[in-house]
């Protein structure tokens, strides 16, 4: 039986992706700055709900390097889908949106963190995917229990 502090090389490897994925979130509009306007345009706005969500997917990516169980890692895989698709949907015009511009900063930025987001759900449905498919194959925390636990006989009062 593997040892419950033994994390699969697969594991090890999803956990990295969503963790960096969650780092380059958070750093890309710091190294590809949105419009650096005196007044606070749309995009300021769209940029705070991102560093929000950023953190928010750190927060989520974090827990991956704790939790083993199957059930709990299909539930991060779809919560970090779910904010790989919300990083897209700030960026719309019918939530936040981006300056009216396409030449402008801010758009170029929204590039990185749609990349960033696509590869979230990717990673994110992967691990809730190979969760689910492994969810049988996640070692028992009272294993013998379940083998003493009999049903009595049939007509048995």
């Amino acid at each position: 039986m593997a040892s419950s502090k033994h994390i699969p090389a697969r594991d090890l490897l999803a956990n990295g992706l969503a963790s960096g994925l969650a780092i380059a979130l958070l750093l890309s509009p710091r190294l590809v700055p949105p419009c650096a306007g005196t007044m606070p345009m749309r995009c300021h706005w769209t940029f705070e709900v991102e560093w929000l969500l950023a953190i928010s997917v750190l927060v989520v990516a974090g827990a991956l390097w704790i939790v083993r169980r199957a059930d709990a890692r299909r539930v991060i895989g779809a919560m970090l889908g779910w904010f790989g698709l919300l990083v897209v949907a700030v960026t719309q015009p019918w939530v936040v949106g981006l300056c009216g511009h396409s030449e402008m900063a801010c758009h170029r930025t929204a590039h990185w963190l749609w990349l960033w987001a696509v590869c979230l759900v990717a990673v994110g449905l992967t691990i809730a995917v190979r969760a689910h498919v492994d969810r049988n194959v996640v070692v028992p925390i009272h294993d013998s229990w379940e083998s003493s636990k009999t049903p009595p006989p049939l007509g048995a009062a």
